[in-house]
């Protein structure tokens, strides 16, 4: 009797014929390479076959190959999963958002440490054309932080409400102030750990 077996590997697709005649002394294997194919697409194009996933099993394939490769289109995740990419487009909305604001801030970091732009996609492993447009628009993603240290809010309080690193919005505080104001804003010599909110004005 053979029995076949299935598997998905990192780098290719297996198929074992197992022999399990007595004294059997080897064991055939099938390896289809994927050519770059996500793993998780290809399994799910070869579960298609006549029937559709189901709804739930779609949004979940959809978000987790996202996960695993951000660069996969809609357009390539709906090819495997059988569903348009409006509709790909909906499974994994926020993760996109998700992803999109973490590269902004990894651009708006470099770039406030005045690294240049083609050494920022190198590092980033993104086309100069694309920070370029995230670059666009730094401005507005420092708005809010600004606006609420105007207010009085921490600087602690302004990373923790929008995901950012508290240096990050020490630049944003501290930003055309003269050295005085910064060390008194950041407490150095002042004997005190108690930084409370900054003024901007």
């Amino acid at each position: 009797m053979t029995r076949r077996l299935k598997g998905i590997g990192a780098k290719g697709y297996v198929e074992i014929h197992k022999d399990k005649e007595i004294g059997a002394t080897e064991i055939p294997v099938h390896i289809v390479t994927l050519d770059g194919l996500d793993p998780l697409l290809y399994a799910a194009k070869k579960a298609i076959g006549p029937l559709q996933l189901t709804e739930d099993e779609a949004g979940t394939t959809a978000r987790q190959a996202y996960k695993n490769n951000p660069r996969l289109t809609s357009f390539e995740i709906g090819q495997a999963i059988g569903r348009s990419r409006q509709a790909v487009d909906a499974y994994i909305a926020d993760l996109r958002a998700a992803t999109q604001m973490e590269l902004d801030l990894k651009i708006f970091r470099m770039n406030r440490l005045e690294i240049p732009q083609k050494r920022i996609a190198k590092r980033l492993g993104q086309a100069r054309e694309t920070i370029r447009n995230h670059l666009a628009k730094m401005p507005e993603l420092a708005n809010q932080p600004k606006a609420n240290l105007s207010r009085g809010f921490t600087v602690a309080q302004v990373a923790e409400k929008h995901g950012w690193t508290e240096p990050m919005v020490w630049s944003l505080a501290l930003e055309g102030k003269d050295d005085h104001v910064r060390f008194k804003a950041l407490n150095w010599g002042l004997g005190t750990a108690d930084m409370g909110p900054v003024e901007l004005e």
